[in-house]
Protein backbone atom coordinates (compact mmCIF):
# COMPACT_ATOMS: atom_id res chain seq x y z
CA UNK A 1 0.00 0.00 0.00
CA UNK A 2 2.63 2.65 0.84
CA UNK A 3 4.24 2.06 -2.48
CA UNK A 4 1.35 2.93 -4.24
CA UNK A 5 1.14 6.55 -2.23
CA UNK A 6 4.65 7.36 -3.14
CA UNK A 7 4.01 7.13 -7.03
CA UNK A 8 0.90 8.89 -6.64
CA UNK A 9 2.61 11.78 -4.50
CA UNK A 10 2.51 15.22 -6.85
CA UNK A 11 3.93 17.93 -4.45
CA UNK A 12 7.14 18.21 -5.49
CA UNK A 13 5.88 18.86 -9.19
CA UNK A 14 3.51 21.16 -8.05
CA UNK A 15 6.34 23.56 -6.34
CA UNK A 16 8.49 23.38 -9.65
CA UNK A 17 5.38 24.44 -11.86
CA UNK A 18 4.32 27.31 -9.77
CA UNK A 19 7.93 28.68 -9.55
CA UNK A 20 7.98 28.11 -13.65
CA UNK A 21 4.25 29.64 -13.80
CA UNK A 22 5.11 33.00 -11.62
CA UNK A 23 8.20 33.11 -13.78
CA UNK A 24 6.64 32.76 -16.87
CA UNK A 25 3.69 36.25 -15.47
CA UNK A 26 6.51 38.02 -14.08
CA UNK A 27 8.23 38.22 -17.60
CA UNK A 28 5.48 39.21 -19.79
CA UNK A 29 4.34 42.04 -17.50
CA UNK A 30 8.21 42.86 -17.48
CA UNK A 31 7.97 43.25 -21.33
CA UNK A 32 4.47 44.72 -21.44
CA UNK A 33 5.67 47.39 -19.11
CA UNK A 34 8.50 47.64 -21.34
CA UNK A 35 6.74 48.27 -24.41
CA UNK A 36 4.08 50.53 -22.75
CA UNK A 37 7.03 52.89 -21.35
CA UNK A 38 8.98 53.18 -24.80
CA UNK A 39 5.98 54.01 -26.79
CA UNK A 40 5.10 56.60 -23.98
CA UNK A 41 8.51 57.59 -24.51
CA UNK A 42 8.48 57.88 -27.88
CA UNK A 43 5.06 60.09 -27.83
CA UNK A 44 6.49 62.45 -25.57
CA UNK A 45 9.91 63.01 -27.67
CA UNK A 46 7.30 63.73 -30.60
CA UNK A 47 5.61 66.22 -28.55
CA UNK A 48 8.79 67.94 -27.53
CA UNK A 49 9.90 67.96 -31.53
CA UNK A 50 6.56 69.58 -32.41
CA UNK A 51 6.97 72.44 -29.80
CA UNK A 52 10.17 72.90 -30.53
CA UNK A 53 9.64 73.04 -34.33
CA UNK A 54 6.74 75.39 -33.79
CA UNK A 55 9.03 77.70 -31.80
CA UNK A 56 11.84 77.59 -34.11
CA UNK A 57 9.07 78.20 -37.35
CA UNK A 58 7.05 81.05 -35.94
CA UNK A 59 10.86 82.64 -35.10
CA UNK A 60 11.52 82.13 -38.99
CA UNK A 61 8.33 83.62 -40.08
CA UNK A 62 9.12 86.75 -37.99
CA UNK A 63 12.56 87.07 -39.02
CA UNK A 64 11.29 87.01 -42.23
CA UNK A 65 8.28 89.76 -42.00
CA UNK A 66 11.32 91.69 -40.05
CA UNK A 67 14.08 91.00 -43.74
CA UNK A 68 10.30 92.01 -45.69
CA UNK A 69 10.25 95.27 -43.75
CA UNK A 70 13.75 96.41 -43.83
CA UNK A 71 13.69 95.19 -47.57
CA UNK A 72 10.81 98.30 -48.35
CA UNK A 73 12.63 100.61 -46.42
CA UNK A 74 15.84 100.20 -48.37
CA UNK A 75 14.45 102.04 -51.42
CA UNK A 76 15.77 99.55 -54.03
CA UNK A 77 19.09 98.72 -51.94
CA UNK A 78 20.02 95.26 -50.82
CA UNK A 79 19.43 93.85 -47.70
CA UNK A 80 21.17 90.53 -45.37
CA UNK A 81 18.93 89.72 -42.85
CA UNK A 82 20.37 86.87 -40.82
CA UNK A 83 18.04 84.40 -39.05
CA UNK A 84 19.62 82.53 -36.37
CA UNK A 85 17.86 79.15 -35.35
CA UNK A 86 19.20 75.97 -33.32
CA UNK A 87 21.04 73.75 -35.66
CA UNK A 88 19.03 70.53 -34.15
CA UNK A 89 16.12 70.07 -32.65
CA UNK A 90 15.74 67.04 -30.26
CA UNK A 91 19.25 65.99 -30.93
CA UNK A 92 18.31 66.06 -34.59
CA UNK A 93 19.03 67.83 -37.42
CA UNK A 94 15.59 69.40 -39.23
CA UNK A 95 15.41 71.14 -42.92
CA UNK A 96 12.90 74.75 -43.72
CA UNK A 97 11.24 75.03 -46.32
CA UNK A 98 10.45 78.50 -47.22
CA UNK A 99 7.46 79.33 -49.67
CA UNK A 100 8.27 75.71 -51.19
CA UNK A 101 4.52 75.62 -52.90
CA UNK A 102 4.39 79.17 -53.37
CA UNK A 103 2.01 79.30 -50.24
CA UNK A 104 3.61 81.67 -48.05
CA UNK A 105 4.01 79.21 -45.44
CA UNK A 106 7.54 77.83 -43.44
CA UNK A 107 7.59 74.33 -42.77
CA UNK A 108 10.40 72.12 -41.01
CA UNK A 109 11.04 68.81 -41.39
CA UNK A 110 12.88 66.66 -39.02
CA UNK A 111 14.55 63.66 -40.25
CA UNK A 112 14.09 60.17 -38.74
CA UNK A 113 10.51 61.77 -37.43
CA UNK A 114 6.72 62.16 -38.20
CA UNK A 115 6.27 65.48 -37.11
CA UNK A 116 5.85 68.38 -39.57
CA UNK A 117 5.23 71.67 -38.88
CA UNK A 118 3.69 74.78 -41.12
CA UNK A 119 3.58 78.30 -40.17
CA UNK A 120 2.83 81.13 -42.33
CA UNK A 121 3.93 83.97 -42.75
CA UNK A 122 3.22 87.70 -44.10
CA UNK A 123 5.30 89.60 -46.73
CA UNK A 124 4.49 92.69 -49.04
CA UNK A 125 7.97 91.60 -50.84
CA UNK A 126 7.61 88.05 -53.00
CA UNK A 127 10.15 85.55 -51.33
CA UNK A 128 11.57 82.90 -53.71
CA UNK A 129 10.95 79.35 -52.69
CA UNK A 130 14.20 77.39 -50.83
CA UNK A 131 15.02 74.69 -48.86
CA UNK A 132 18.23 75.34 -45.96
CA UNK A 133 19.51 73.06 -43.46
CA UNK A 134 18.65 73.93 -39.73
CA UNK A 135 20.74 76.53 -37.99
CA UNK A 136 22.04 79.84 -39.04
CA UNK A 137 20.98 81.13 -42.38
CA UNK A 138 20.45 84.58 -44.06
CA UNK A 139 17.58 86.08 -46.11
CA UNK A 140 18.91 88.12 -49.05
CA UNK A 141 17.50 91.13 -50.24
CA UNK A 142 18.24 92.30 -53.79
CA UNK A 143 16.21 94.73 -55.10
CA UNK A 144 13.27 92.70 -55.72
CA UNK A 145 12.48 89.72 -53.88
CA UNK A 146 13.98 87.96 -50.63
CA UNK A 147 15.58 84.53 -51.17
CA UNK A 148 17.14 82.43 -48.51
CA UNK A 149 20.22 80.88 -48.21
CA UNK A 150 22.50 79.11 -46.12
CA UNK A 151 24.63 81.18 -43.72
Amino acid sequence: MADVSLRRDDRGVSTALGYVLNVGVAAILVTMLLFSAGSLVETQRDRAVETELRVVGDRVAADLAAADRLARASDGGSVEYVVEAPPNVAGLRYDVAVNESGDDTVVLDRARSDVTITVEYHTEVPVENATVSGGDFVVVYDGSRLEVEDA
